[in-house]
């Protein structure tokens, strides 16, 4: 009991929490996401806000928890204090749920074994979040550049641009305990926002490392289940290569000296449209092909009316084929907009866009 005593009379304090777009509600819910995306932070200042004596946190990462001997006594310490809500951060299932008003488990991966517990996401900051957390804020478009250089974790907000290198490495590391996990995501990396296929991916890396091609397979899929990476499917070919997406866009980005503002700006792009596009896809000459709305978004920093025109053009035989009824460019900084064979085509910079509901 001596563990749960400790847990119970000291529950860390969410200091500095910074409002997130993500509400924890009164039940009972497995809250999930990607490592770093703010899970613990969220469910902290949560727990601090319910009356003292009727709540528990319980960290099972702590490296002093005996998981067996918890096991045994958590039920009984729920009931003997009368505790209504528990939270299970890093949650295991070697510990089975207790039986409480409210069971709160965090977790990378949904926690699916229980089908009658409701899932909630948390994922990375989006930019209008991350304007939150920033403190150097100036403009919108300065804001923005910063995002693209510390990504989307919570903890890398503040950090200083001396350091943004170093941090962001540190952060892979925690992600991927081993070198040869390390070595996979940084391969992966080069293909930041562009199709790829697992066995493509095998054969580059088999040529430097002594892999197998089931362990390539189950590495790239666990990435997937904890939301690290994402796939978008090419339209009309399910067989064809996914474009491969990452959670976060500056960790990728910070492993090679040559940036991949491209590769970033996908992932960016994507992760907004996904929320709300229920298909999406991408095609040999459109970024993202929106199908259920007829919309195809196209991606180029630093068009101008010109060369957005120019751009449209050389598409038009694609838009034709899928019934396109409006194109949006994404630039830099460039705003404009025509009507190009009946339809609308609008240029916006991307750092608006992103804040766009």
């Amino acid at each position: 009991m001596q563990q749960l005593e400790h847990f119970y009379e000291s529950t860390p304090k969410a200091v500095g929490f910074i409002e997130r777009k993500t509400d924890i509600p009164s039940h009972t819910i497995n809250l999930y996401g990607p490592p770093g995306a703010g899970k613990t932070w969220l469910v902290l200042d949560y727990i601090n806000r319910l009356p003292k004596k009727r709540r528990l946190y319980v960290d099972m990462s702590d490296l002093r928890l005996d998981v067996e001997s918890l096991s045994g006594n958590l039920q009984e310490f729920i009931e003997s204090n009368d505790i209504e809500s528990v939270v299970l951060d890093h949650y295991t299932p070697k510990l089975p749920l207790p039986k409480c008003r409210q069971v709160i488990t965090v977790t990378q991966t949904p926690f699916k074994q229980n089908p009658f517990t409701p899932l909630l996401e948390i994922s990375s900051l989006d930019f209008e979040e991350y304007l939150a957390f920033e403190r150097r804020h100036q403009s919108l478009e300065h804001s923005f550049s910063q995002y693209l250089r510390c990504g989307s974790l919570p903890s890398m907000a503040h950090v200083s641009d001396s350091l943004l290198t170093m941090e962001l490495h540190k952060n892979i590391r925690s992600i991927f305990p081993s070198e040869k996990e390390v070595a996979l995501f940084r391969y992966m990396a080069r293909f930041q926002g562009k199709p790829l296929t697992p066995y493509q991916l095998y054969g580059i890396m088999k040529k430097d490392y002594k892999i197998s091609k089931d362990w390539l397979y189950k590495s790239v899929n666990e990435m997937e289940k904890r939301g690290v990476v994402t796939w978008l499917h090419k339209f009309n070919q399910p067989k064809a290569a996914k474009k491969l997406l990452f959670y976060d866009f500056a960790m990728p980005a910070s492993l090679y000296f040559e940036k991949s503002l491209m590769g970033q700006l996908q992932s960016i792009a994507a992760k907004k449209l996904q929320k709300r596009a229920q298909t999406l896809y991408y095609t040999d000459k459109i970024d993202f092909l929106d199908y259920e709305e007829r919309r195809a978004i196209l991606l180029s920093p630093f068009a101008n009316q010109q060369s957005g025109a120019t751009k449209v053009a050389r598409i038009a035989q694609e838009l034709e084929s899928y019934n396109i009824k409006e194109v949006l460019i994404l630039t830099i900084a460039n705003s404009f907009a025509f009507t190009f064979e009946k339809r609308a085509v609008k240029a916006i910079p991307f750092y608006e866009w992103v804040l766009q509901d």
